[in-house]
């Protein structure tokens, strides 16, 4: 087991204040130029009556670790927000950042989790299949000097979108190579972190919080557009994740392996999803759980991983698409960012011809069997939620599809329910 750094701790300690933070952050609760301490009071006293039981014990817990963390330490607490990104250049759950300039003088720049119109973005950004961006170019006074285009990208528009928005910040504030930045996020935004580390001079340390990997496709651009610096980048990135987190083993780490930690989780609730929340991997202490190993359902997520990353672009993308644009159906909104869309009948016919025989050559292992009996109920729910919303959109011929998707899934997930450690 590698053990972390006690520096590099530090910095995760704080640095995971601010990204619990950030899934807390709207305009009525913080302004560009707040100190922490102040935003932490304010959220004290929001209205939660709007919310579920569950929201409402989730907001409370993030509310009383990021108070615990100011309370014992005091740089911390002063530090001020700003850059404050809610969707930016989007209305549709797009992308969500800010930054905080800690008390002794360190800027952080953390980017949020999935934003509710992000999820088919993911699936594009581990599918191998090149896109079309735009990156800018802004000068000292932060004002867009030029634009160019990469044709054949591996970055995902939002990845794009964040290394873009890095670069308007540093430009605005006057930010440098001689200014200390660290970099964070936690799942989607531990990705754009290392992303923006991998593509910018500027950082100096990226922690990722359960981000996911690249497609081979994209670690191979990085090594041929950056040579012998791209070694140089990838050592200042750190991944921390807790030990059943399912989502920090999807693509391929660009993190050096002995730079890679897993951290025993808290307490989880019901829903195995519970693994990849960020309270996940704070103790009642207000800061980060002890060192721990991966475990089964992570290391069966890995492996499932492994295995579609193997797989050639052109039918990879159907494996990455259709899970994506489930969770964009469940999790997400209906109006995905950059125009983004996978129909129904691509989803169920890329499920069946693609991902079927994935997930069944890992099903009868070992390592698949035990992560199953954890979490098969919960995806059950889940894809009988996703039926009943396309039948509902779709009408009477994705109903069929809907169907024959059920019938295939239950296939997969049938021997999980029955197998007993």
């Amino acid at each position: 087991m590698n053990n972390i750094d006690k520096s590099v701790l530090n910095t995760a300690n704080t640095a995971i204040v601010y990204n619990i933070f950030l899934y807390l952050l709207t305009s009525e609760n913080a302004r560009n130029g707040d100190k922490l301490s102040d935003i932490a009071a304010k959220l004290k006293t929001m209205d939660t009556s709007t919310l579920n039981e569950m929201e409402k014990s989730q907001f409370e817990k993030r509310v009383e670790m990021i108070q615990k963390a100011c309370t014992a330490d005091i740089a911390l607490a002063d530090s001020v927000i700003g850059n404050i990104a809610v969707d930016y250049n989007n209305k549709i759950g797009g992308m969500k950042a800010c930054t905080f300039v800690h008390g002794t003088g360190t800027v952080y720049v953390i980017f949020a989790g999935t934003g509710a119109g992000e999820w088919i973005d993911n699936g594009e950004s581990l599918s191998g299949i090149p896109e079309y961006n735009l990156y800018e170019k802004y000068d000292k006074s932060g004002q867009l000097m030029y634009t160019f285009a990469v044709e054949k990208d591996f970055a995902s528009d939002q990845q794009a979108e964040a290394l873009n928005w890095f670069g308007r910040i540093c430009a605005k504030n006057g930010w440098n190579e001689n200014t200390r930045i660290i970099l964070s996020g936690h799942s989607k935004g531990g990705n754009k972190a290392q992303f923006v580390m991998i593509n910018s001079d500027f950082a100096d340390m990226c922690i990722s919080f359960d981000g996911q990997g690249f497609s081979p496709e994209a670690v191979t651009m990085f090594r041929n557009k950056f040579g012998k610096s791209f070694e140089q980048r990838r050592r200042k990135i750190y991944s921390i994740s807790a030990d059943n987190d399912f989502v920090n083993v999807l693509g391929e780490p660009i993190a050096p392996a002995e730079q890679i930690y897993f951290l025993k989780s808290s307490d989880i609730n019901d829903s195995p999803f519970a693994y990849h929340y960020v309270e996940t991997l704070i103790g009642a202490d207000g800061r980060l759980n002890e060192q721990g190993v991966q475990g089964d359902i992570s290391q069966y997520m890995q492996n499932l991983s492994d295995t579609i990353m193997a797989i050639k672009p052109p039918e990879r993308q159907y494996i990455t698409l259709s899970i994506m644009n489930i969770l964009q159906k469940i999790l997400g909104s209906d109006f995905p960012v950059n125009g983004d869309f996978v129909s129904a009948k691509d989803t169920v016919m890329g499920i069946i011809t693609a991902s079927a025989p994935t997930l069944l050559s890992l099903l009868f292992t070992k390592d698949g069997k035990e992560a199953a009996a954890d979490i098969g109920e919960i995806y059950m729910d889940n894809i009988t939620r996703f039926i009943d919303k396309i039948k509902k959109e779709q009408g009477d011929l994705q109903t069929a599809a809907a169907g024959i998707f059920s019938q295939t899934a239950a296939m997969f997930i049938s021997p999980f329910l029955s197998y007993k450690k």
